[in-house]
């Protein structure tokens, strides 16, 4: 899945922004995870396409500030349904926890980040 971003909604405010140093207006970003929770549906989208000499630190941002330009489902995402919230991503990153391993630099929460994000990527 490929979005394009139309507008910049602060993560931390929730209002419109006219920038940010993690995404820009006009630019294309592939989707890694797609998650629902009460009425919000939010897109996790990597902050850095070359991850060569980086981490990734990919941020979760509100749907609402992209368009759709590809909607290809990656084959390594499965749905979950836990409690009101619904995610679209691989099963192992819908693990209790994943995320905090991966930010907290778990080496197999970052592997298993690397070889998944590197899977839906290749589908994108």
């Amino acid at each position: 899945m490929i979005v394009r971003c139309l507008q910049i909604i602060s993560p931390t405010t929730g209002e419109a922004v006219t920038e940010h140093p993690s995404i820009r207006v006009g630019a294309e970003y592939p989707v890694l995870e797609v998650l629902t929770a009460g009425n919000r549906v939010l897109l996790r989208i990597p902050e850095l396409l070359d991850t060569a000499g980086h981490r990734d630190s990919p941020g979760v941002w509100d749907a609402a500030m992209f368009s759709i330009m590809s909607s290809r489902i990656p084959g390594c995402w499965v749905a979950e349904l836990r409690g009101s919230r619904l995610a679209l991503a691989p099963r192992e990153w819908q693990r209790p926890g994943f995320w905090d391993d991966y930010f907290d630099d778990v080496p197999a929460a970052v592997d298993e980040y690397v070889r998944l994000r590197a899977a839906v990527l290749a589908e994108a």
